[in-house]
């Protein structure tokens, strides 16, 4: 009987991947998302920043938060996918990158579907920004509706797309564990769940987006990174080497019966 592989290297069923990884951690993070913005979290959180003697919020303009927080961030998932698409063309010349190919693609695509996605949502959505509230030092009233097709009356903020430049990092968590790396899978998911926490922190502390706005961002991401590298990470009958030692050995001594 051949050894059992590790936890950690055995791919998951279709079934199971779909429906823990895909669709389960997809709905938790849509859940907490809805439930931040119907429970009133995110009112109270913008109005604890919110100070009503500047009619401002006190670190919308503060320079290192603006330039680390706001201009930079959104490089990085743009960043991440060049260089993966540099991985996968040098693995045309160096044979020992060759594995790192299918990762490296899933990682570029998650990174570019994530922010078109984020950014055409944007003029679908109507949640404004909280500076832009008219309660909170803005202009516009609080949306009574979710969704419009009309982009002049859209928000411009949900999902929020410096949140889910950090949240793009999630990939690495994906990429670990494709290339069966427990070590860089779970460092993966803490650097992934870290960038797009302190990303999210940042733009919510300068009143240009609410907790659900950066929460739906996570869902999003997430569940692009989960359906570009299932084909990397579900296993297959019979598609594991151990799969194939044991079909070829049936096949050998098939064909071995019927010589005799």
């Amino acid at each position: 009987m051949p050894p059992l592989s590790p936890p950690e290297l055995r791919k998951p069923t279709a079934a199971s991947y779909l429906c823990s990884h895909v669709i389960a951690v997809t709905l938790v993070l849509a859940g907490l998302a809805w439930w931040a913005n119907a429970s009133g979290l995110d009112l109270r959180i913008a109005q604890a920043l919110f100070d009503t003697v500047l009619d401002d919020f006190p670190l919308r303009a503060n320079r290192w938060l603006d330039l680390i927080g706001h201009r930079m961030v959104l490089a990085l998932p743009i960043g991440i996918a060049l260089a993966s698409v540099g991985v996968v063309a040098a693995s045309y010349r160096i044979p020992a990158w060759r594995r790192w190919r299918g990762p490296a693609l899933a990682v570029a695509a998650t990174c570019l579907a994530g922010q078109v996605l984020v950014t055409q949502l944007k003029h679908h959505t109507t949640l404004p920004r909280p500076y832009d509230l008219d309660t909170l030092g803005g202009y516009t009233p609080y949306p009574l509706h979710w969704w419009t097709w009309a982009r002049a009356r859209a928000g411009g903020a949900l999902p929020s797309g410096h949140a889910g430049a950090g949240y793009s990092m999630l990939t690495l968590y994906f990429a670990g564990w494709a290339l069966g790396r427990p070590a860089w899978r779970w460092g993966g998911l803490a650097v992934g769940i870290a960038a797009g926490a302190g990303f999210s922190a940042v733009r919510i502390l300068q009143g240009a987006h609410f907790l659900s706005q950066t929460l739906w961002s996570a869902a999003l991401l997430w569940f692009l990174a989960a359906l570009c590298f299932y084909p990397l990470i579900v296993g297959h009958p019979g598609g594991t080497r151990a799969g194939r030692r044991r079909r070829d050995g049936g096949v050998q001594a098939a064909g071995t019966g019927k010589g005799a």
